[in-house]
């Protein structure tokens, strides 16, 4: 019982949270001196699309959750929060994989069809090991300014113009 509740929490912090824009600045490769910058959102809909189940049948309860779901839940949050540990391989203009440290291993995110404010998360996986280079920034778009901040150091939860909402 315990197990469901502290999965339901985590879900209300997913909806709460809501989405946010993000932006990462960087080489392609080590020995690459070639810079890339793409800009994506990562939102309740980017979210939802990895689970096995929807918002909809998330609101009824009307949901079972699997291994993958389990995993995702308890580690997705912490994973986004802790960007600032990222590699990130770039593999073409509108597709990037990223590799963030989580629970002695990493997740690997494939992000593809990057476009503005779309992109499709093609997998959350855990992985043994990491690929690609540091980023050379990792920003976060403030609505309110029409900048990008340093994430996660200057973003504010619950601190409205840095939220992308729908």
């Amino acid at each position: 019982m315990k197990k469901i509740k502290d999965i339901k929490q985590k879900m209300d912090r997913f909806v709460d949270f809501d989405g946010i824009a993000l932006a990462v600045w960087g080489t392609k490769s080590e020995d690459n001196k070639e810079k890339f910058a793409v800009n994506f959102a990562i939102d309740m809909n980017s979210i939802f699309d990895l689970l096995s189940f929807t918002e909809y049948d998330y609101e009824k309860e009307n949901y079972n959750l699997n291994d993958s779901d389990i995993f995702i839940i308890n580690t997705l949050y912490d994973c986004i929060m802790n960007f600032s540990n990222m590699t990130v391989e770039y593999i073409s203009e509108n597709a990037i994989n990223i590799y963030v440290p989580i629970e002695e291993s990493f997740a690997k995110l494939e992000i593809r069809s990057i476009e503005y404010e779309s992109i499709t998360i093609v997998s959350y996986e855990r992985v043994e090991s990491n690929e690609g280079v540091k980023p050379g920034k990792i920003g976060i778009y403030n609505f309110d300014t029409m900048e990008y901040e340093n994430f996660p150091e200057d973003f504010i939860i619950g601190e409205s113009s840095y939220y992308v909402y729908g």
